[in-house]
């Protein structure tokens, strides 16, 4: 059997809440509300009419065997079958393999569990090349998933795409922890120089953040996703690195009780270090974020791949960053 195996914040201004008077809290502004949705897995069915056909390979093949398939080789370089029957060659084993359900209690999974203990990865079921068929099999774990050759006739990639564009995911829209406050409603979203700001997208909206299981047919060919939200990638405007979060984030709803360096959950934040123009109403950083979805496909006829597809918001968050500054009130 086979098996395989930071965020520095800088503070730069002080925070300070002086009794009786001296900083102003807001009121909660025109911004996103609290999101307490849920998601689930949903199910769509397309039709694809039009038909395509495989140019090259897909995955361990390379080459064209003059007859619209791939050429796979053997280690010493010898031409060999891509397929036999349902099992594909995977040159860098060395034997001929398909993908395996096996349960979540399987001991193949014992190793790889992520820190819930969800299962990772694909299992396959794997023969040698000069054994052939008939011989047991070997289970051989592999990291993400899957990839076989390409056959000759309909792109099962090319179905798979074309499903996932029949989802329609929608573009995310930007959640940032930054508000509207009394008196300076001019200004917009404002921040604050030092304190982190949450940073999130609508998981109440499954085509904004969720997972989904599409099928579609073509040429005879069936074609099984699932499509999930992998990655979510915010540009905060200021110049500095992207960033990117595993989740879709944790929303902020003002609290005036809550601290300004309270760190998101989620860890999906980031604290401006530099504040705007001063005094220009109109110079603002422009929040902007990415979602990455993972798309894996298995077709009737037994091949396996995967690949990504992103989508970018199109209304970005628009905030101006200040400096907050401590006021200290005497009383007489």
């Amino acid at each position: 059997m086979l098996r395989c195996r930071a965020l520095a914040i800088a503070l730069v201004c002080a925070l300070v809440v002086c009794c009786g008077s001296g900083i102003a809290v807001a009121d909660r502004g025109p911004g996103p509300e609290v999101m307490t949705g849920a998601y689930g897995p949903s199910t769509v069915e397309v039709s694809v009419s039009n038909e395509t056909t495989t140019g090259g390979s897909v995955g361990t093949a390379s080459g064209d065997s003059g007859s619209g398939g791939p050429v796979c080789h053997d280690g010493s370089g010898a031409e060999i079958a891509c397929w036999m029957g349902a099992y594909w060659w995977d040159s860098s084993r060395h034997m001929y393999c398909h993908v395996i359900n096996r349960p979540a209690s399987d001991p193949n999974w014992a190793t790889h569990r992520d820190a819930a203990g969800h299962t990772e990865g694909t299992l396959l079921g794997c023969f040698s090349y000069y054994v052939r068929a008939g011989s047991s099999e070997a289970v051989v774990w592999v990291p993400g998933s899957a990839s076989s050759p390409g056959r000759p006739g309909t792109d099962p990639v090319t179905v798979a795409r074309t499903a996932v564009a029949s989802l329609q995911l929608h573009a995310p829209t930007v959640g940032v922890g930054a508000f509207v406050y009394d008196g300076y409603e001019e200004w917009g979203l404002s921040w604050w120089v030092g304190a982190p700001m949450w940073l999130w997208v609508d998981a109440s909206d499954s085509l904004q953040w969720g997972s989904h299981t599409i099928s579609a047919s073509e040429g005879g060919l069936t074609v099984t996703a699932t499509v999930t939200a992998m990655t979510v990638s915010f540009d905060p405007g200021d110049g500095s690195p992207p960033m990117v979060c595993r989740s879709a984030g944790t929303v902020r709803p003002w609290d005036p009780y809550d601290p300004l360096d309270h760190h998101s959950p989620s860890g999906c934040e980031h604290t401006y270090l530099h504040t705007n123009e001063l005094g220009n109403v109109d110079s603002r950083y422009v929040v902007s974020a990415t979602v990455t979805w993972n798309v894996t496909w298995s077709s009737s006829d037994g091949q396996v791949g995967s690949f990504t597809t992103t989508v970018a918001s199109t209304d970005q968050a628009s905030i101006h960053v200040g400096q907050l500054r401590a006021v200290i009130v005497s009383y007489g």
